[in-house]
């Protein structure tokens, strides 16, 4: 059985440089989108804010109409016109056998109580509460514990960027998607933090300081060059895939040393082919399920139990290295 999954984790590295060319190959990263550049849509759109959105009393009928959520959750008169053209766009690409297109980068969604993507919102919260767990670790490990304070922070920069994921979904304004993608990024830098302090330790402070100091200049000058030089989708993606691509492979390798001897390894390896797995979303891009369900909801729905399971293996490790440390003092 250990030659077996030895074999599995194996296989995964040899698989990750492989996905990661077929990702960066394939995916997408430009703006441009057919349907809102489609005469049906441009002409829709004009009509509307002509009658809708300049008279006075249209303006106002609007308003005194509009639902209250819809209202909180700035749907201007405009938003409205962008809303209703979209769906005549996309009836009359049905109706002449085109693919479904995309809007303004995004596919056609229907919106739920005034919630753009409510299967990325409903996904995104259930992947925040995931962090929750950090209270069962809390109870099962012993503060002196190696890494006790390190899942903490951890725990609290996924809280924060699954919240930021939840808003923008909800209303996509280039203020929360700045934020999504910020924190996103916060986060993937946290979990490869995570990896360099389980293979140091936590010991000796002045080393792992410097180390995280340097992800810490890395994030920020990434932020910097983001919101104050070029808000660049293609740069950001590929620094982030690069970084987890490596948060992975360290991952791999650390269950691969430890397969023999730690058993809570297999849960860490099965969160890791499984989060390499639904990568392959990104890829497969199709247009959403119900109008609701799009590749991108779908990854947010796969990490909810790979969330789980990771939580799950932090607290055996924690409980392994508890186990440790006492060990250590016993005379």
């Amino acid at each position: 059985m250990a030659q077996l999954g030895k074999k599995i984790s194996q296989n995964a590295l040899g698989m990750l440089p492989w996905i990661l060319l077929w990702f960066l190959g394939n995916v997408d990263l430009t703006e441009g989108s057919l349907g809102d550049r489609s005469y049906i849509y441009q002409r829709c759109l004009r009509s509307c804010r002509n009658e809708n959105c300049t008279k006075t009393a249209s303006l106002q009928h609007f308003q005194e109409t509009q639902s209250w959520i819809e209202g909180q959750l700035q749907w201007s008169c405009e938003n409205e016109c962008e809303y209703q053209c979209m769906w005549k766009t996309v009836e009359a690409f049905q109706k002449d056998d085109i693919a479904i297109p995309q809007f303004h980068g995004k596919w056609p969604f229907v919106r739920v109580f005034g919630i753009q993507e409510p299967a990325s919102v409903i996904f995104s919260v259930l992947n925040g509460l995931c962090h929750l767990r950090i209270l069962s670790y809390r109870k099962a490990v012993p503060r002196s514990t190696p890494l006790y304070y390190v899942w903490h922070v951890v725990a609290f920069i996924g809280l924060h960027a699954w919240t930021w994921s939840t808003i923008f979904h909800a209303r996509d304004f280039p203020f929360t998607e700045k934020m999504d993608y910020f924190c996103a990024f916060s986060l993937v830098l946290a979990n490869l933090g995570s990896l360099i302090c389980r293979v140091l330790g936590t010991r000796n402070v002045t080393r792992l300081a410097l180390v995280l100091l340097a992800l810490l200049l890395f994030y920020l000058q990434h932020i910097y060059y983001l919101a104050a030089i070029k808000f660049d989708y293609g740069y950001n993606m590929k620094i982030n895939i690069g970084v987890g691509f490596v948060n992975l492979l360290g991952w791999l390798l650390w269950c691969w040393r430890h397969w023999k001897t730690l058993p809570h390894t297999r849960k860490c390896l099965a969160v890791m082919v499984g989060m390499n797995v639904l990568l392959l979303l990104e890829v497969l891009d199709f247009p959403p399920i119900w109008w609701t369900f799009d590749a991108h909801s779908l990854w947010h729905a796969g990490t909810v139990p790979l969330g789980v399971l990771w939580y799950s293996f932090i607290i055996d490790d924690g409980i392994y290295l508890a186990k440790q440390e006492n060990s250590k003092k016993l005379p």
